[in-house]
């Protein structure tokens, strides 16, 4: 189905962007008496509003426009193996309220009752309005089918083809649902902008890649699998059944078990192969990544040691979003997902 205008306006100003009347012309090709009109619609109907002005070359200043933040919000929501993070966003998926609760997962009725009910008291204690919510997004530690709408498989929390209407029935609004480290990726996303890899370095190491501002899935979903790759030939036994992958070597245990000099060694290793395979900034998250600040120049000699086509080792990137990276990622991704339904809830007031 074509895209209205102010459908083709809200999508380029989603994630924060900031610009003038002239720029939203020249972007999408439109006259400016077209934008004017639809623009005007727009700050009417509250969704978009001004922000300051670019600066004086001589003539008068072009107003900025931005999406008005308090026009609606996503929820963002991490399933972990013991407990759901709760994340609000506002419509510029910028964070505004945050939460937790112990919930150790399992694919019962009973525990979808008890998510149920632990997303209700959120929303409560952070006084969200539920009719202000457009939609949700679920970060999931498993790879994920779109096209089939399930869970294929998740190592951690022990499900196959797991059907996501579970999550659909015990929430009252859309939802859409990804990886969790394709979640901390797409975080990333509005510092980062272009083509970058994510290397997750949590309890089990995951990663997503962004191409050209675009994340990039593979065809069948697994593209981002970093653990899983082979780091030590016939290393350690991996969870996954292999031996020697990346997993089992560069998680929070394996920093604690080998200490900091050898694990940063192994990083560095495998660091140096994913530039040499897409040759794209490299960004570190996760629970270690969020404290590599220290040892970032550590690590870039390091990778020097094994890169011998970079004079200087500038592409390895400490993550930007050091918490609720998961969950504000999947808000984000809901915020893209459910956004324009702003637009129809505009219309059905006027």
């Amino acid at each position: 189905m074509a895209q209205t205008i102010q459908e083709r306006i809200f999508r380029l100003m989603l994630g924060g962007r900031a610009m003038t009347r002239q720029d939203i012309a020249d972007r999408l090709s439109l006259s400016m008496p077209t934008v004017l009109q639809n623009v005007t619609q727009l700050m009417g109907a509250g969704i978009l509003e001004e922000c300051g002005a670019t600066r004086s070359s001589g003539g008068r200043k072009a107003k900025m426009l931005r999406l008005c933040p308090e026009a609606g919000c996503v929820l963002g929501i991490d399933i972990g193996i013991r407990q759901v993070g709760f994340v609000t966003a506002d419509l510029l998926g910028d964070l505004r309220q945050s939460g937790s609760v112990e919930l150790p997962f399992r694919d019962t009725p009973d525990w979808y009752a008890r998510f149920q009910c632990a997303l209700l008291e959120h929303l409560d204690r952070s006084q969200t309005d539920p009719s202000q919510i457009l939609g949700a997004g679920i970060s999931f530690p498993g790879i994920i089918d779109s096209r089939r709408d399930q869970v294929v498989r998740s190592h951690i929390l022990g499900v196959e083809h797991m059907g996501l209407e579970r999550f659909q029935k015990v929430l009252p609004f859309p939802v859409v649902v990804h990886n969790d480290a394709n979640c901390a990726c797409f975080a990333e996303r509005r510092e980062r902008q272009g083509s970058y890899i994510y290397l997750s370095l949590n309890g089990s190491i995951g990663g997503g890649v962004m191409l050209e501002d675009r994340l990039w899935m593979g065809d069948t979903f697994q593209a981002g699998e970093l653990g899983h790759m082979v780091l030590i030939p016939g290393g350690r036994r991996c969870y996954c059944g292999k031996q020697g992958c990346a997993d089992a070597y560069l998680s929070p245990q394996a920093l604690e078990r080998d200490g900091e000099e050898v694990y940063l060694d192994h990083l560095a290793l495998f660091v140096s192969d994913l530039r040499m395979l897409l040759d794209i900034d490299l960004v570190i998250g996760g629970q270690v990544g969020s404290k590599i600040g220290p040892q970032l120049d550590a690590l870039r000699e390091k990778t020097a040691r094994y890169d011998r086509f970079t004079r200087d080792i500038d592409y390895i990137l400490p993550c930007s979003q050091q918490e609720h990276a998961c969950a504000l990622g999947a808000a984000r991704f809901g915020l893209e997902a459910f956004g324009s339904r702003l637009l129809l809830r505009s219309e059905k007031t006027d």
